[in-house]
């Protein structure tokens, strides 16, 4: 018998032992692929009031609108309510009553409520408040435009 005769008989187990070692790579990066996750990112914002009238009472051309409440609701890229979110208000002169800037975090219902915020805008011209959305590890910050109006 020569050593051609016995080549025959190693090859399918050579064969054998090279589909095992495939599928088990095969296996490891599945399972690695599969742990990877898509990144998190803010979904939606939604405000409420979705705009703002301002008056100018005394006719001095200064329009103001005080006392507002307005509530932030903030969402993730699943549509699920997003928790320790800071939500910033920027533009038109908006502020606290004690004239500190509006700021906050989201609570357990992605939401944020601002009490007793004034708006104050010099001319009738239309101009906006950026509500800002940021949270750690969700990406890019988040931002909507609330119009204010002129009455």
């Amino acid at each position: 018998m020569s050593d051609r005769d016995a080549g025959i008989e190693g090859l399918p187990l050579q064969l054998l032992i090279m589909v095992v070692v495939a599928g088990l790579g095969l296996t490891i990066i599945m399972g690695w692929m599969n742990s990877i996750s898509a990144p998190k990112s803010i979904g939606e914002i939604f405000v409420n009031p979705s705009e703002i009238i301002v008056h100018d009472d005394d006719n001095d051309g200064i329009y103001t609108a005080e006392g507002l409440v307005m509530t932030v609701t903030v969402t993730d890229q699943g549509g699920n309510r997003l928790e320790g979110a800071t939500v910033l208000l920027e533009g038109g002169n908006v502020r606290t009553s004690s004239g500190e800037p509006v700021r906050g975090v989201t609570d357990s219902r992605g939401q944020v409520m601002f009490t007793d915020i004034t708006v104050e805008q010099f001319g009738s011209k239309l101009t906006t408040i950026t509500v800002t959305v940021a949270k750690g590890d969700y990406g890019v910050d988040s931002s909507y435009e609330i119009p204010v109006v002129p009455s």
